[in-house]
């Protein structure tokens, strides 16, 4: 591995050895689920970077896990804090950043790294790790089913949500096959393709209150579609929807 950071940037080596195409077909069987209170999908946050060599597995088992159905929300935050080694990642913002921090601070961690998975706000492994990944989602609580009432058009998202009482209400919005040649830095010389690239995240509602927005959609952007999540001060996500375009 070229261009390994210290401490709290630390880009770790997942178990590559574990075939990507190992993914049943439901990476959520095993979640509780009751029959007369169906479900939101389980919110799957990847943090990773165009700039570090262990991330392009990870990357590939989000497209995997987005590809098993509407049980699950991966989500693709690039961060930048390997951006000033050579090459800045297009998708990178500093709140991606900010918000593993505070995933670190919520989990007990003392660094952040790439590539991580955070599952449902519960917990965090590397994210290439499939086993790891696999077991985690077993495992994990299911959200509650979010109502929200949504519609699409060519330039926005319009989004209606009450928030439970004890949880803000964000809304992400990702783009997927997004493609992007890699110059210079860890993966020099590389095309790397992404799934679930998140370009917007807004909170709509805070906690226990109504709110109504309308998200504008840049022209660029080829929005896929968006999940609207409920997450409490511990981080912990407790009900999500999903909002298919």
């Amino acid at each position: 591995m070229r261009g390994h950071r210290s401490l709290s940037l630390v880009c770790l080596v997942g178990l590559l050895a574990v075939p990507v195409l190992s993914l049943g077909c439901s990476a959520a069987e095993g979640t509780p689920r009751g029959p007369d209170s169906p479900g939101g999908p389980l919110v799957l946050e990847l943090f990773t970077s165009q700039g570090c060599s262990s991330c392009p597995p990870a990357d590939r088992i989000l497209t995997k896990l987005a590809a098993t159905g509407s049980s699950l929300a991966p989500l693709s935050f690039h961060v930048d804090y390997w951006d000033e080694l050579g090459w800045p990642d297009p998708f990178a913002s500093p709140a991606w950043t900010e918000r593993q921090r505070r995933y670190a601070h919520a989990l007990g961690d003392d660094r952040i790294y790439t590539p991580e998975l955070v599952v449902g706000g519960h917990v965090g492994m590397v994210g290439s790790n499939l086993v790891s990944i696999q077991a985690a989602i077993a495992k994990a609580p299911r959200p509650a089913l979010l109502a929200t009432t949504a519609t699409w058009t060519a330039a926005s998202l319009e989004i209606a949500v009450t928030a439970p009482a004890d949880a803000e209400v964000l809304v992400a919005l990702w783009e997927d096959g997004t493609k992007t040649r890699v110059p210079r830095g860890e993966n020099a010389g590389e095309t790397l393709g992404s799934d679930r690239v998140v370009r917007r995240l807004v909170r709509v509602a805070a906690a226990g209150a109504r709110g109504t927005m309308t998200i504008k959609l840049e022209p660029s952007w080829r929005i896929g579609g968006a999940v609207a999540f409920a997450q409490r001060a511990d981080q912990v996500i407790t009900a999500s929807a999903l909002l298919p375009r």
